[in-house]
């Protein structure tokens, strides 16, 4: 497949790269700056089915399948505008019907006397990479899976190998008070099960259960004077700072789960004599809360799972009580998702946290 050089200014400043052009492993278009195609390579004859002769002269725009006309456009008129490089990707089927992923990379094309003569696009097939990268993607869920099958697995094995053991006990005894005395630990086990599978339900569906409407700012205002006594107990500073809102009907239940797991993961990483602050910021389209604290902060390793269930900086999975250990920031991750939010953890290690809750 043969490609066209025109000789006009905008193929002239491309002279001496013509070879190079020519045998790059990508398609190489170029255009002048009313989107005509004046330099069209082998490797673009090759990835769109068409000679170079036929091209020259027509519209870039058109060589794209409909459905990415519109951005090829907007992003191509920018880059004459603004001078910025660009990228955007598109899909194609190939001539075996199979769909394929493009990156385009499209800069401004500018003559030696600085002057815009139009732009050029650089097409790489992605396809490999974008399928490497989903499965690098599927092989992670799925060492995730395992971990959290192998850390739920544990949990239950603590919580029935000692109710288990309670009760043969207690039977071997058959003593009326010891008997309930295990019935009473049969219980909290039961109790501790049932909140590690409603923190799961809560992780991967929200709390759809949970209707009941409360205004923000009273929310606000409760887990404030909570925060507050238990900092003050602890010897941490606390700090609240929130504009005057008007009245918000949010989802009570599931709100204040997902604000009072923040907090409590702050509080539990400050130092006596440390700081927690609350900060609110309202916008037309968010309400934003923002937790900081002053603690030893996170290393990378950390920040990437931090929203894993039953994943803990605070230990391994204990017995604990019915907040089970390593679920609460999975939770309110679980619950913002449900309610159309966003959580974003940001942190640095010797500094602290800072948690942006958006709903």
């Amino acid at each position: 497949m043969k490609s066209m050089w025109m000789v006009d200014p905008l193929s002239e400043s491309f002279a001496s790269h013509r070879h190079v052009c020519e045998q790059l492993g990508a398609a190489v278009i170029a255009m002048d700056t009313t989107l005509r195609i004046r330099i069209w390579n082998a490797a673009a004859s090759k990835l769109f089915g068409a000679e170079a002769p036929s091209m020259i002269g027509t519209s870039a725009v058109h060589v794209f399948p409909v459905t990415s006309r519109d951005t090829a456009e907007r992003v191509l008129l920018q880059a004459l505008d603004t001078g910025e490089t660009m990228d955007f990707e598109f899909c194609q089927r190939d001539t075996h019907g199979q769909d394929r992923t493009f990156l385009v990379i499209v800069a401004a094309v500018r003559s030696d006397s600085g002057e815009c003569v139009g732009v050029s696009m650089c097409i790489r097939d992605i396809t490999q990479r974008i399928d490497l990268l989903e499965q690098v993607g599927r092989n992670k869920k799925m060492v995730a899976l395992g971990q959290l099958a192998g850390a739920i697995a544990h949990y239950f094995n603590n919580i029935l190998g000692g109710m288990i053991t309670g009760v043969d006990y207690a039977r071997e005894r058959d003593d009326p008070a010891f008997t309930g005395k295990t019935l009473q630990s049969v219980s909290k086990g039961l109790t501790r099960a049932s909140a590690l599978v409603k923190g799961l339900s809560a992780f991967s569906q929200g709390d759809p259960g949970a209707e009941d409407l409360s205004d923000y700012t009273e929310i606000l205002a409760d887990l404030a004077d909570e925060a507050d006594r238990e900092c003050h107990a602890l010897g941490i500073h606390f700090t609240f700072h929130a504009p005057q809102l008007p009245a918000l009907p949010v989802p009570r239940s599931p709100v204040r789960t997902i604000l009072r797991n923040i907090l409590q993961n702050a509080v539990e990483a400050t130092p006596k004599g440390g700081e927690v602050t609350m900060d609110v910021t309202l916008s037309d389209e968010w309400m934003e809360t923002r937790v900081t604290d002053t603690g030893c902060g996170l290393d990378e390793e950390a920040k990437s799972r931090l929203f894993e269930p039953l994943w803990s900086t605070k230990g391994g999975l204990e017995s604990g009580t019915a907040d089970v250990k390593g679920l609460g920031l999975a939770i309110a991750y679980g619950l913002a998702k449900f309610l159309g939010g966003t959580i974003e953890a940001n942190s640095e290690v010797g500094k602290g946290s800072c948690f942006a809750v958006r709903l």
